[in-house]
């Protein structure tokens, strides 16, 4: 079982040696480990198929779920003055999960192998980016992919060669899987004002991003000339949009509806896309969490670099 604590909480302990078997908790819940019971009880546990091996923690989280109902049942009656039939107090158990990474507070993935008492072989992620729409087609798959294979087992060094051979192939992917996506909305807020409208690609002080991005667009429209041939986009529009490297126009980034734009503006983004810089905004910073929270090295570095270089 791969676990990465990033908790203290003493909650759960063994008497004989002090140690805390509490992995993480918070308002309504508590992921506790099953490995010291299961040790005791059945010391062959492990040689089981997954299915066994999740039915014995269940029977372990119905004794535990039973004991503790019944003390609030007691609780009921003594401390709040209400019968035990007619409080809400209630333990129940959930999921039985293989392993799990905890990168903060409502922020984890599990592997869960038992949902509620039924066999199941499920990715479970709470409260990462890399499951939101938001995030990058190319980079949510890689993500969910490099989750499985972290609580599957991997080595830092098998994720790392992925992470590395991800980057590398970066600029053969299709723009539209490696841009964010969003709503542009306000857009008519941080338009240039009247007299300045036929300066082209400047903008106001302030001005997100996303929004800029998509005010480059509707100006690239004009630049080309295929205004009258492309909708501008407005507010509400669902975009997809990208970081550039410098380029003759001084744009940082530029948006696109990510199906039907104009030739020209898709030939000036694969042209001056940032691989880089996506890369590091949309992947690393992530990956980043995962390698502290596993307390692995840094996820790029240059000793890791010659090694994959000098690897033969």
């Amino acid at each position: 079982m791969k676990v990465a604590k990033i908790t203290k909480v003493k909650t759960i302990k063994d008497e004989n040696n002090n140690d805390d078997y509490t992995i993480y908790i918070d308002t309504d819940s508590i992921f506790v480990s099953s490995v010291p019971l299961l040790d005791h009880r059945i010391p062959n546990w492990k040689d089981n198929t997954q299915d066994t091996i999740a039915g014995f923690v269940n029977d372990i989280a119905e004794e535990v779920q039973d004991y503790l109902n019944e003390f609030y049942d007691m609780l009921a009656v003594k401390v709040f003055n209400i019968d035990k039939d007619k409080h809400r107090f209630e333990i129940k158990k959930e999921y039985v999960s293989k392993s799990g990474i905890w990168i903060a507070k409502k922020r984890y993935a599990q592997w869960i192998i038992s949902d509620n008492g039924v066999p199941v072989d499920k990715l479970d992620v709470k409260g990462l980016d890399v499951v939101r729409s938001s995030y990058p087609a190319a980079f949510r798959k890689f993500m969910s992919e490099i989750l499985i294979e972290i609580l599957r087992g991997d080595t830092e060094d098998l994720i790392t060669n992925r992470v590395y051979d991800f980057k590398n192939n970066l600029p053969k992917m299709d723009v539209v899987n490696v841009a964010k996506a969003g709503a542009v909305k306000n857009l008519s807020k941080y338009l240039p004002k009247k007299k300045d409208q036929t300066a082209m690609f400047q903008f106001a002080s302030g001005t997100p991003a996303h929004v800029k991005a998509s005010i480059a667009y509707n100006q690239l429209l004009t630049h080309y000339g295929v205004q009258n041939k492309f909708a501008p986009l407005k507010d509400g529009d669902k975009i997809k949009w990208v970081y550039l490297q410098q380029n003759p126009f001084g744009l940082d980034a530029v948006a696109m509806n990510g199906y039907d734009d104009p030739p020209e503006i898709m030939e000036f983004i694969q042209t001056y896309i940032n691989h880089d810089k996506i890369f590091e905004r949309e992947l690393l910073k992530k990956l980043e969490d995962f390698y502290g929270a596993l307390s692995w090295g840094e996820v790029l570095s240059s000793t890791k670099s010659a090694e994959k270089f000098f690897s033969f």
